[in-house]
């Protein structure tokens, strides 16, 4: 599973974490401003701070970071 990222999410959850120095999260880009991040980050306790905000976000189903780019859903 990956979590989908727009910029401004991206924007929000790089780098390191605030728990653990060194960890970091680095979303990977897709295609056209989608990012995309592994949904284990969810679970992993260094990157705690930003579990709500992630939690939130579109997930995909994809057994590898090299699928084709996947664009999160637009609410009508």
């Amino acid at each position: 599973m990956f979590i989908l990222l727009g910029q401004e999410d991206r924007d929000a959850v790089a780098g390191p974490s605030s728990l653990t120095p060194g960890r970091a999260l680095v979303p990977v880009e897709r295609m056209a401003g989608v990012f995309i991040l592994g949904a284990e980050v969810l679970d992993d306790p260094a990157h705690a701070p930003h579990r709500t905000y992630l939690s939130i976000l579109p997930q995909v189903d994809g057994e590898d970071p090299s699928f084709p780019a996947a664009i999160p859903p637009v609410d009508a």
